[in-house]
């Protein structure tokens, strides 16, 4: 069916923009799980997952092993997440380990957490190198920079359709006292965000015992350093353009990351959320993605694959993705092949732009002077590369010159706000 003949559809739905509820880091294990520490109990648990046949049965203790794991899918990253940065700070001291905290819109133990949140479950903590290597090699922390907007389409005969919109997602390594050495911004392929995390790591895990002036400096070092490498890793790709900084606008942000941006840029513009990109714009950033895409697939040849392993591909598979074609039922084993080829290159479009833009200014911005505090150094990669600055409550879909014919916009405001 051509997707273009469903859109008449829309004028008879029922459309909301929501916020999922915000993160409370303190006491998100439920009653009575505090009797076991959280590691030894996620290790009962997932002993007892391991035994129990398949049925509902098993699949509630799924749900139970993803609350006390802090993550959605759990049973298959078998990693265990802080949501208090105290607290995994006292674990790294404890043990030596440097700390990967995880920033994104939502949260990582629920499904309608941003995109690009929702991906790394599948692409690289479900990985079992990316997996191995993160219980091995550090401390998880994740948290939310706010609520990631959702949008619910009731299709009025029994049919909703729930998409979240807008937001990245970056993981920042940490030492062991909080403060940041490096950030990997976006979605990576598996052989990549591992790559970039060995760099990291000894270098975090080092700093942990320094002053504050021994650390900046070792840092800025560390950042100089990691640009020479990569101007010479990827010396072969030939010159690398710079997107152009784009605007404020929802528009913007989403074409800063390709896998994100084809599951919600169809409900941005259906919904003309925020500005949108002129033609020329838009065809600008169609040849720039074009460009990224042929990037990707360069470094998948000549440097690091960019591929789904055995365990990511399962996990996608058992997720279900819909046959549209059949009402929303289940796609077709082929269809499902299909998929994983088109989502593995998206990744990789994301990973050359991330590795050879975004993580190129911060490079830059951590070798050129004092370090920045975690919270200074997430305003700056929120506003500057991500496009969405926490000054902006709208996330960039405000539509301020724009008549939508209902009362106060359609904008409801809760007490709360």
């Amino acid at each position: 069916m051509n997707p273009r003949a469903a859109l008449p559809l829309l004028s008879l739905t029922s459309l909301t923009l929501a916020c999922a509820s915000p993160v409370r880091d303190a006491a998100l294990e439920r009653p009575g799980q505090v009797d076991q520490p959280p590691r030894a109990l996620l290790a009962r648990l997932l002993a007892e997952y391991d035994r129990a046949p398949a049925g509902p049965d098993r699949d509630a203790l799924a749900h139970r092993i993803d609350d006390v794991a802090g993550q959605r899918y759990a049973t298959w990253s078998r990693l265990y997440w802080h949501r208090d940065l105290d607290a995994a700070m006292r674990e790294a001291r404890a043990t030596g380990k440097p700390i990967l905290s995880l920033r994104m819109l939502g949260r990582l133990d629920r499904d309608l957490s941003c995109a690009n949140s929702r991906f790394f479950r599948v692409a690289l903590y479900a990985n079992r190198d990316v997996s191995r290597y993160l219980a091995d090699h550090f401390i998880l922390h994740w948290s939310s920079e706010r609520p990631v907007p959702v949008a619910r389409i009731d299709f009025g005969d029994g049919r909703v359709l729930e998409r979240t919109v807008g937001g990245n997602s970056a993981h920042y390594v940490l030492d062991a006292t909080g403060r940041p050495v490096d950030v990997i911004p976006g979605l990576y392929s598996p052989a990549l965000f591992l790559d970039a995390l060995e760099q990291a790591q000894p270098v975090a895990a080092r700093t942990g015992s320094l002053g504050d002036r021994a650390f900046a400096r070792l840092v800025a070092g560390y950042h100089r350093d990691q640009a020479q490498r990569a101007a010479d890793r990827f010396a072969s790709l030939g010159p690398v353009r710079i997107a152009p900084a784009g605007g404020e606008s929802l528009a913007d942000a989403e074409m800063r990351a390709a896998s994100k941006m084809v599951v919600e840029r169809p409900l941005v513009q259906t919904l003309q959320l925020g500005t949108q990109l002129s033609l020329a714009q838009a065809r600008a950033w169609d040849r720039a993605s074009d460009f990224w895409s042929q990037v990707g697939a360069a470094i998948d040849a000549r440097v690091a694959p960019g591929h789904l392993d055995g365990r990511s591909r399962a996990l996608l598979s058992a997720i279900e993705p819909a046959d549209w074609a059949r009402a929303g039922q289940a796609l077709p084993a082929a269809g499902v092949a299909r998929l994983i080829a088109a989502f593995e290159a998206l990744m990789r479009r994301d990973t050359a732009y991330n590795e050879l833009v975004l993580h190129q200014q911060i490079h830059a911005r951590l070798a050129s002077g004092p370090g920045l505090d975690l919270a200074e150094l997430n305003r700056w990669v929120y506003a500057a590369l991500f496009l969405t600055p926490a000054e902006d409550p709208w996330l960039g879909m405000a539509t301020p010159d724009t008549f939508t014919g209902l009362p106060r916009d359609g904008i409801a405001v809760s007490s709360a706000f």
